[in-house]
């Protein structure tokens, strides 16, 4: 008997991102760090501003940051 947990879905975009707490990036010319992650968005912190905002990975994944990473490419 193959027992399947269907409550525990994953997010695509998540896995395809590659962020973990502590990661950095560049948005809107600011660097950034990623607070806390979960399970469909992220917390991350602006260096130069000191504010703390919130990204949808799927938004991030459309990011010049990620381009350059080429995290978006299928």
């Amino acid at each position: 008997m193959v027992s399947e947990f269907k409550f525990f879905q994953k997010n695509p975009y998540k896995d395809k991102c590659r962020l973990m707490v502590g990661s950095s990036f560049i948005f809107q010319g600011y660097y950034c760090i990623v607070m806390n992650m979960y399970n469909n968005e992220f917390k991350f912190l602006k260096q130069e501003t000191g504010f703390s905002c919130y990204m949808t990975y799927k938004c991030y994944l459309n990011t010049p940051s990620a381009a350059g990473r080429q995290l978006n490419r299928i």
